[in-house]
């Protein structure tokens, strides 16, 4: 039996000054994984929550298929090999949401339940 209890899944959000209204999945994975740095002309710089959110693990599962762990091995190799950097990892959703809002080139992911005012949500997994 199911308890009740609605769980939503993390969506990803830009400021709400943002020239950009939606985005694909394929460009929100390239995004996270360091292979997309603009779109339509307008700077991207994405934004992580903490190693142990489960926003993360969720938002790592549902948009690239893989959990937590496999995504940090991705950038400890591509960190090794010189090819990138990871996102700029943030200590909460509350600092996330304040960076986006007040940044047009900030993209990041909250909890569909958690969307504040100031950011606008431009892709759901």
């Amino acid at each position: 039996m199911f308890s009740g209890v609605a769980v939503a899944s993390p969506v990803v959000v830009v400021s709400s000054s943002s020239g950009i209204d939606a985005l694909t999945e394929s460009q929100v994975r390239q995004i996270f994984n360091g292979q997309l740095r603009r779109i339509s002309g307008v700077s991207v710089k994405p934004l992580d929550l903490p190693a142990k959110n489960d926003s993360r693990d969720d938002f790592y599962q549902a948009v690239m298929g893989k959990s937590a762990e496999q995504i940090k091995s991705y950038w400890a190799r591509m960190i090794f090999t010189g090819r990138g950097m990871p996102p700029r990892e943030v200590s909460s959703e509350r600092e996330m949401v304040v960076l986006i809002a007040s940044d047009q080139s900030y993209v990041g992911y909250v909890d569909e339940a958690k969307v504040p005012a100031g950011v606008k949500v431009v892709y759901r997994p």
